[in-house]
């Protein structure tokens, strides 16, 4: 009785406890937020006064986690209203957190959607390098991937739509490469005899050992023996040999949905599952080597290690030290930073900037790649991304940064020392990149430091706000910042603008060229006092990087979801939240050691994040399901059935909706593969 009694009292202590601590929380977030973001008064369209207390309802928790982004981005309350304590901002967080997350260390619940995902163009290529040995560039003939979700990275699966163009070429290149493929690759048994059931059967054999390692996944007699089909119709027509029929019958596995797509089973309903071992080591070496798995990693699917966190581990270790991960923190960093963009043909203008070679713009983009594979390699703080006292840099970019004498062969580790230098924003990729052909663009680099780096990007420009002028005639005589004034005075422009032109005039003492300068390219002297949307202002890059050290925490979780983004070959959304945080929270007790943010993320494969709620077709413009164009043209192609290439037989294969344009494309498609054996178009 008595124990029982305690255990009341203590019960009712901790409740007591809790709903004084939520008070003190709201009563904070009330003299702080209330006078302007009241029922009455709610600037920005938002009141938030009456959402009462957090909680996760989907009408809920995107305005709470806009809330939160604001407080720990230091972005609210603004400059000149009373100002929490960094403690006090961490312990609103931390409320807001533990209503839409659940508890500390609580397991994230929803995986969300998955898309079927397309290989890119260069997971094509890479992954029939692996497989076959063919090394070039054999997609070069496809379309161009989309770069679409947050981070704008092109691996993102709602991009990598399946159009006729795609389908069109990639029969043709299936053929090329198998034509070029290394024997060993393909896994040839050859024939006992020289008759046709020995070939028969030796094509069985060698499909049988192929596919396993093409598809990514075990494989059926079934599957085998469509392809054996082709292989039968092929060698029976005319002037067909035994090796073109079996050519045919590799090109048509390379056509395969299971191979040009990376395919995970749907178990139907809505409650999650884990992902296969297979599916698992699919995910694990696109991410880190955008390519298939290799033996090892198979071999371990195969014995059902991979749902072992120390396996999964053990695994990502191995494959980071491998070399192929190198092309994995290039394709991250160019694209989440957009100093790829410049191989495109973005940033300066040569004719304008003569120093701007091709070896200096290959430079501008290596450096970051070279910065990120140290802090992997040497497992450093990816806080030295905001600031640091080291960079890296070849002969080119020596010269362009000032720093006398070349450091030697290759990118090189320098110490600086003067602030210019050390961690991204001073880094020539980016700068370049964030500046117009002829000028700097503040509002460039404003837009792509509250984007890339604070994850709060500014809305899109209304459609019929005109760009800003060139300097000519009256403008002139005008310095940038000046016109820049001049633009947001325009109503229509200063609702963006006078969040992204103060921050970017911060950077103007580095050229289009990411040069250091001192004076304009009127000659004047330049104005680099720069503001941030919370009001705080700074004066040149080294100010700017110490209060962005300031937002650490939201610097690396910007750094965490654009990885994870990558990872998942899709865009973060509302149920990624708990595993973001989840990271985050590691890396801060981990001192933010680069490989524990890599660590983190694959631990999420044995976990929610990497399981699956419903695998999602995903539709391109118009409604069509892109899923079905390569489904159709497989079962035109496998089957080679006369009726199976009319909308109407495709219509029972794939599904009413898609008929006319999935048909269509199949049947351009299985036409193609009709003539090679001889049949009438």
């Amino acid at each position: 009785m008595r124990c029982a009694l305690l255990l009341c009292l203590a019960i009712g202590s901790c409740a007591q406890a809790a709903a004084a601590a939520t008070e003190s929380e709201r009563d904070l977030l009330t003299h702080l937020c209330i006078s302007c973001h009241s029922a009455t008064k709610h600037k920005g369209d938002y009141d938030l006064e009456s959402l009462g207390q957090p909680d996760a309802s989907p009408a809920h928790a995107d305005a709470w986690e806009k809330a939160r982004e604001a407080i720990i981005g230091q972005d609210m309350p603004p400059e000149g209203k009373p100002q929490p304590s960094i403690t006090e901002r961490e312990h609103l967080a931390a409320w807001i957190d533990a209503a839409l997350d659940g508890p500390d260390g609580a397991e994230p619940k929803d995986p969300g959607w998955v898309t079927i995902h397309r290989l890119t163009r260069a997971e094509f290529n890479r992954t029939i390098a692996d497989l076959l040995g063919v090394e070039g560039n054999p997609a070069e003939a496809f379309p161009a991937d989309n770069a679409g979700g947050n981070g704008g990275f092109d691996n993102n699966a709602d991009g990598l739509f399946v159009s006729p163009l795609l389908l069109d070429r990639l029969l043709d290149t299936a053929l090329s490469v198998v034509e070029r493929a290394r024997p060993e690759r393909l896994q040839l048994v050859h024939a006992e005899k020289d008759t046709p059931q020995a070939r028969r059967r030796a094509v069985e054999q060698s499909l049988t050992a192929f596919l396993p390692r093409a598809w990514r996944h075990p494989v059926t007699t079934g599957d085998v023996q469509a392809l054996v089909r082709i292989y039968d119709r092929a060698v029976k027509r005319n002037n067909v040999t035994h090796e073109d029929a079996l050519h045919l019958a590799y090109a048509a596995a390379l056509t395969s949905p299971n191979f040009i797509f990376r395919v995970e089973e749907s178990h139907g309903g809505r409650d999650p599952w884990a992902l296969s071992p297979y599916e698992m080591a699919s995910r694990l070496s696109y991410f880190l080597w955008s390519s298939m798995p290799d033996d090892i990693l198979m071999a371990s699917a195969k014995e059902g290690k991979l749902s072992q966190p120390a396996e999964l581990q053990a695994q990502a270790r191995r494959m980071l030290a491998d070399p192929r991960a190198q092309f994995f923190i290039s394709q991250f960093v160019g694209q989440w930073l957009g100093t790829a963009a410049l191989r495109d043909g973005q940033g300066p203008d040569a004719k304008q900037f003569p120093a701007y070679d091709e070896a200096l713009r290959s430079a501008m983009i290596e450096e970051p790649v070279a910065f990120m594979q140290s802090l992997i390699r040497e497992d450093r703080s990816l806080l030295d991304l905001i600031d640091c006292d080291y960079a890296y840099v070849n002969a080119e970019l020596a010269r362009l940064y000032d720093l006398g004498s070349s450091p030697g062969e290759g990118f090189q580790r320098v110490q600086v020392s003067d602030g210019r230098r050390g961690g991204l924003v001073g880094m020539a990729g980016v700068l370049a990149a964030t500046s117009r052909p002829s000028r700097t663009s503040p509002v460039l680099r404003g837009k792509w430091i509250l984007q890339e780096l604070l994850s709060t990007p500014p809305p899109p420009p209304p459609p019929v706000v005109p760009p800003l002028p060139e300097a000519t005639g009256d403008l002139a005589k005008m310095d940038l910042r000046h016109r820049l004034e001049r633009h947001r005075a325009d109503p229509a422009c200063n609702g963006c603008h006078q969040r992204i032109d103060p921050l970017g005039f911060g950077l103007e003492n580095f050229d289009a060229l990411g040069r250091w300068r001192d004076h304009g390219d009127q000659g004047e002297q330049l104005e680099t006092v720069g503001t941030l949307p919370s009001g705080e202002t700074f004066n040149g890059p080294q100010e700017l990087k110490k209060l962005l050290m300031k937002r650490k925490e939201r610097i690396v979780t910007t750094v965490v979801e654009r990885m994870l983004s990558y990872a998942l070959g899709r865009g973060i959304e509302r149920y990624d939240r708990p595993s973001v945080r989840r990271i985050v929270t590691a890396l801060a007790a981990d001192g933010y050691k680069a490989r524990t943010l890599i660590a983190e993320i694959v631990a999420l494969g044995v976990s929610i994040a990497w399981a699956a709620r419903v695998v999602r077709i995903p539709l391109p413009l118009g409604g069509f399901a892109k899923i079905a164009l390569a489904t159709a043209a497989m079962i035109c192609v496998v089957e080679l059935v006369p009726g199976r290439s009319s909308p109407a037989g495709l219509a029972l294969a794939v599904g009413a909706g898609v008929v006319t344009y999935a048909g269509s494309v199949a049947v351009m498609y299985a036409r193609q593969v009709r003539a090679l054996l001889g049949f009438a178009a």
